[in-house]
C-alpha cells in the first residue's frame, strides 16, 4: 500500500508531532536537546520554513511550522535524519527511534494560528511536567519571554499582538475559543473550516495526476541557468580564484540550501577550499540569494510529494 500523499504548499501551516518507538524516551539528556535543537535551527534556514511553537518532551515533539519553497517532507526528513542518526551513535543504538511516520495536520492560519501556539506552549503544564511554561526549558515559549535565542517566529507573533505582556495573557487566561475538532477527509487531516479544506482539496484536484505525486526537483542546470542570466552569462565551472565574489556567494547559498550539495563538492565546482564556502555561505545575504532564486525556479508553486 502506498502511503497517503501529503498536502502541502508554500505557506501552508501544520501542526506536526512524532513520538518515541514504543512510546519510549527520544532525548535521554539535555545534551540531546540541545542537539536536537541545532539540528532544527539548521534545517530551518536551509528550506525556508517558518517555525512559530515547538516543544521537546520526553517521548514526543511538537511543531507549528509553515511550509517554505520546497515540500515540508524535505525539511522533516533531513532534520528527523540528523536526529536519529546522531541519538544512535551517541547512545550505541540500533533499529527505529521513532514511531511511524510523523503526523501532519493542515491548520487554518488565520483562525487557528494563535490557538495552537498556547497549546504547544502549555504541552508540558498539562503532563505535570511544570507549574507554569516558563519553567519548562525546552519549548519556544522561552523565546517569546526573550530568555533565549530565537528559532521561532517571536517577532512576527509578538508584534501582532502588541508585545510580551499581550502574549503572557494570551498563555495564561482562560480562553473561551475551543480547541480545533480534527476533520478528515479520506487520508487527510485538519484544524479548519469547510471552506479551507474544500480549498486545500481543489489544490489537490487541479494538480496533473501524471505529476500528482512528484515534487519539483531543482537540479544543478537550474542553478546554472540563473547563476547565467544573472551575472551576464558568467558560467559557474569558469569562476576565477580571488575574483567572482559575489558570484561565488550566490553559487555557495544555493547548492547548500536548495541542492544540498556538501560543501566539498561545491568547493570543487567553484575552485575554493571547503573553509571558504563556509565562509561565504555565512556572510552572504541567505534569504536575498534564494529568494531571487526561488522566484527564477517558480518555487512559488505549490506541489504535493509522498
Amino acid at each position: 500500500m502506498t502511503r497517503p500523499i501529503r498536502i502541502d504548499y508554500p505557506g501552508a501551516l501544520h501542526h506536526i508531532f512524532f513520538r518515541g518507538n514504543r512510546k519510549e524516551n527520544i532525548f535521554n539528556d539535555n545534551a540531546d536537546r540541545l542537539q536536537f535543537l541545532k539540528f532544527l535551527s539548521s534545517a530551518r534556514k536551509r528550506y525556508g520554513v517558518k517555525i512559530y511553537a515547538y516543544c521537546l518532551m520526553n517521548n514526543h515533539v511538537h511543531f507549528l511550522v509553515e511550509s517554505g519553497p520546497t515540500h515540508i517532507g524535505n525539511f522533516m526528513g533531513e532534520l528527523l535524519t540528523n536526529y536519529v542518526q546522531y541519538f544512535n551513535r551517541r547512545w550505541d543504538k540500533v533499529g527505529h527511534l521513532l514511531q511511524d511516520r510523523y503526523k501532519s495536520i493542515l491548520v487554518d492560519k488565520d483562525i487557528y494560528l494563535l490557538t495552537l501556539i498556547k497549546y504547544i506552549h502549555l504541552n508540558p503544564v498539562k503532563d505535570g511536567l511544570c507549574e507554569e511554561p516558563e519553567d519548562y526549558t525546552w519549548s519556544s515559549h522561552i523565546e517569546y519571554l526573550g530568555m533565549r535565542k530565537t528559532i521561532a517566529e517571536t517577532e512576527m507573533i509578538l508584534s501582532y499582538l502588541g508585545g510580551i505582556r499581550e502574549y503572557e495573557d494570551l498563555i495564561i487566561k482562560e480562553s473561551k475559543d475551543k480547541f480545533p475538532e480534527l476533520k478528515r477527509y479520506k487520508n487527510y487531516r485538519f484544524y479548519g473550516n469547510d471552506e479551507f479544506i474544500n480549498t486545500a482539496l481543489n489544490k489537490i484536484a487541479d494538480q496533473k495526476r501524471k505529476v500528482g505525486h512528484k515534487r519539483k526537483k531543482i537540479e544543478l542546470k537550474d542553478a546554472e541557468r540563473f547563476i547565467k542570466k544573472r551575472f551576464s552569462n558568467k558560467d559557474i565551472y569558469g569562476l576565477k580564484p580571488y575574483c567572482d565574489i559575489e558570484i561565488k556567494r550566490y553559487v555557495a547559498v544555493i547548492m547548500r540550501d536548495r541542492l544540498h550539495y556538501p560543501l566539498k563538492e561545491i568547493a570543487k565546482i567553484i575552485g575554493v577550499n571547503f573553509r571558504t564556502v563556509s565562509h561565504l555561505y555565512k556572510s552572504s545575504d541567505i534569504d536575498k540569494i534564494l529568494a531571487e532564486f526561488d522566484s527564477f525556479a517558480h518555487l512559488g508553486n505549490w506541489k504535493l510529494e509522498d
